[in-house]
């Protein structure tokens, strides 16, 4: 899956007119590598020319402080005597992974959140090198799919019919490679927690506490967006959910502040029901009989 993952990131790179322009090439494609550069002196380099250059490395590894699946570090290294500006390439680095979400195949899909950008530089005998690393946070966007009745696909299929021209993940086919725009949101739906309410004889009430990731770059089209689902919860107070059982809006919160990649706008708690299909049976303890 890294190996995937490593080509669709390169893909993006590359795929930026704009930063390909500015970079050296190797081979005859854009200097872009990972996880190491060839040498300076290896053939290949054409014109003789080895900056600037992008090299990145990727860590899947899960960082519960940061809320992240892992880092990715992006590397730009250019010498002092070149007519480039790192502050130019920068952000078109950062334009490359922005609202994009990246699904390997087989695999789960991938968004980056920028972390920082630090800058550096590497005094060797004849030239110096100066460079930036941009770091990047890693967060997945796995299958929210439990079981019938799923409080996420109910909610997912109602966003999708208030808003049909949004991509849902985990409810429409996704492309290798997804950007979120201002025409074509990207919705994903989160189940945070499940809580077991009250009990009846043949129900056991569920409290489903689902949160609602609303991805695009402008961001008055995600206040509209998270304004119009919340406005419809209020008004419907109920989800209805693929077996036809109601899902009731017990708790609704949004904040249209909040970090809609990692947190998302919308907060809500549904309630459902699973049925115990069969009457739940009392234990007789003590048994009453009769004087005679």
């Amino acid at each position: 899956m890294q190996l995937i993952l490593e080509e669709l990131i390169y893909k993006r790179f590359c795929g930026s007119g704009q930063l390909v322009k500015s970079l050296a090439s190797f081979g005859g494609k854009p200097a872009v590598f990972s996880p190491e550069p060839p040498d300076d002196n290896q053939e290949g380099w054409d014109g003789n020319v080895q900056y600037p250059k992008v090299i990145y490395n990727f860590d899947l590894q899960a960082n519960e402080e940061r809320h992240s699946a892992g880092t990715l570090s992006v590397s730009l290294l250019c010498r002092n005597t070149m007519d480039v500006f790192l502050e130019k390439m920068e952000p078109l680095v950062r334009e490359c992974l922005r609202d994009v979400i990246l699904k390997p195949e087989n695999g789960i899909p991938y968004c980056f959140a920028w972390a920082r950008t630090d800058a550096f530089t590497i005094d060797e005998k004849e030239n110096l090198t100066i460079g930036s690393e941009v770091r990047f946070d890693i967060l997945e966007y796995p299958s929210q799919e439990t079981t019938d009745p799923d409080p996420v696909l109910a909610a997912c299929k109602y966003i999708k019919e208030i808003y049909p021209d949004c991509l849902v993940m985990g409810y429409d086919q996704m492309d290798e490679i997804t950007e979120a725009s201002a025409s074509r949101p990207v919705v994903y739906c989160r189940l945070v927690s499940v809580e077991k309410g009250r009990e009846t004889n043949t129900v056991a009430w569920m409290d489903g506490k689902i949160a609602v990731h609303i991805l695009c770059p402008d961001s008055s089209i995600r206040l509209k967006i998270a304004a119009g689902i919340t406005n419809r919860l209020s008004l419907d107070g109920e989800i209805i959910m693929l077996d036809h059982s109601p899902m009731g809006v017990k708790r609704l919160q949004t904040n249209y502040k909040s970090d809609y990649l990692k947190e998302g706008q919308i907060i809500f708690t549904g309630n459902f029901g699973l049925l115990r299909y069969k009457a739940k049976g009392h234990t007789l303890r003590h048994t009453p009989y009769a004087k005679y």
